[in-house]
């Protein structure tokens, strides 16, 4: 390594090597406080989004035909396919359902857990899916 000239320093970051006085420095860049000549400052965005208490408001106010469909008239016929089961231990989609205990399962590993739980959390299970059932 060369040994250093008494007098010389490496220059500062955002500083340029060409003596330049502390006055006239200013430091690095900063982009957030540059003038953007490309944006508007008299610019205003338009409000997109409506709550349902504002559309509800001026569907009031218009007058649709009966067979539009709006927000307060909306009405459907019930699904025709069967309603999805959920397993009671995971919350994922049944295929299979306990004999002894009726509680919904997903796979083998539940079925195995399932056989470990005594009456009480049964009941417990059956009871957050809206299922009371006696068991014996």
């Amino acid at each position: 390594m060369a040994p250093k000239k008494p007098g010389t320093k490496k220059p500062a970051f955002g500083r340029k090597s060409s003596p330049v006085s502390d006055d006239e420095y200013i430091g690095p860049l900063n982009i957030l406080a540059s003038k953007r000549s490309f944006k508007n400052p008299n610019y205003k965005t338009v409000k997109k989004n409506k709550n349902l208490k504002q559309i509800l408001t001026i569907e009031k106010d218009q007058d649709f035909s009966l067979d539009t469909p709006t927000y307060q008239n909306i009405e459907c016929a019930p699904s025709v396919l069967p309603q999805k089961k959920y397993c009671d231990i995971t919350g994922l989609e049944a295929t299979y359902t306990d004999p002894k205990t009726g509680l919904r399962y997903h796979n083998v590993e539940i079925y195995q857990f399932i056989r470990t739980l005594g009456v009480p959390n049964v009941q417990a299970y059956l009871a957050s899916r809206n299922a009371a059932v006696v068991l014996k």
